[in-house]
């Protein structure tokens, strides 16, 4: 159904800043029409290119967020006085919206794991720092190797953590089970580029976020879920990258070096995953 509206003067307004491009528009509608307006703007407003008008003008990456109704004028028909959970005010003419759009392209990162048609994955990257010191009996001087190591002389060695932060917007059904299988673990083949057993799954938060407007006028409430991943290769000078799993062992002193740690029944420290079902709906 095509609903007529007008955009007021002084819209819209254009930010451009390290979030990308955001606006904001400022539109006139029938004030009987604007919850259909809403949900024109709305109802596929977190699809990367949805059909029903919601990408900004010119830039289909930047979708409508968020709508602000109220009255453009005073012009009551009807004044609800008497009751504090039914009526509401009615107005002869305009509802004024205030449409703010924002960046949600789908991402473009390699390796990215995929998730299910309709939903958004965006990412965001840190890095930090882990500190470890090998013990100098492991250790020996490569122009005096006569000359015993003192433990002062050993420096400690920085190991870059990088941290992931996926975030998956609009899932409809979130992967509880696998998320509870999987948190703690490492990756059992790679990820985000990542060699296998450098990735460890450090948790998840989850929050119910606007869906879209149904037919009916129901809201409807996806799930957006922040993971976070910490990666951690240390690169030997072997050429070997290592992961969570690894230790420096300084005994016996002809092969130290990093290691795998094991249990007595042969188990490594961090169990591995496939971490490509944190993507997919939970199956019932």
């Amino acid at each position: 159904m095509s609903l007529a509206f007008k955009e007021l003067a002084g819209s819209p307004i254009e930010e451009y800043g390290p979030d990308g491009l955001t606006a904001t528009r400022r539109l006139l509608c029938a004030w009987d029409e604007r919850h259909q307006v809403v949900e024109q703007l709305l109802g596929d407003g977190y699809l990367f290119g949805g059909s029903r008008g919601a990408s900004y003008p010119g830039h289909a990456c930047a979708v409508a967020m968020r709508v602000r109704c109220e009255p453009f004028t005073d012009d009551l028909i009807a004044q609800t006085l008497d009751s504090l959970t039914e009526g509401l005010n009615r107005y002869e003419s305009f509802a004024k919206l205030t449409v703010r759009y924002e960046l949600l392209s789908p991402l473009d990162l390699a390796d990215a794991p995929a998730t299910e048609p309709g939903t958004v994955l965006t990412y965001r990257q840190e890095v930090g720092s882990e500190y470890v010191t090998p013990a100098a009996s492991g250790l020996s001087w490569s122009e005096a190797a006569s000359t015993a190591v003192a433990a002062d002389d050993v420096p400690t060695v920085r190991v870059p953590i990088v941290k992931h932060r996926l975030t998956w917007h609009r899932a409809a059904a979130p992967p509880w089970t696998a998320i509870r299988q999987c948190v703690g673990t490492v990756n059992a083949s790679t990820f985000l580029g990542a060699t296998a057993t450098t990735t460890l799954f450090d948790g998840a938060t989850a929050e119910q976020e606007f869906f879209r407007i149904d037919e009916l006028e129901q809201t409807q409430q996806g799930w957006r879920i922040d993971y976070v991943f910490r990666e951690k290769a240390v690169k030997t000078g072997s050429g070997e990258i290592v992961g969570f799993n690894h230790a420096f062992r300084s005994q016996p002193v002809e092969t130290a070096g990093w290691d795998e740690l094991v249990d007595t029944a042969g188990q490594r420290l961090y169990r591995q995953s496939d971490f490509a079902q944190l993507f997919l709906p939970e199956t019932l």
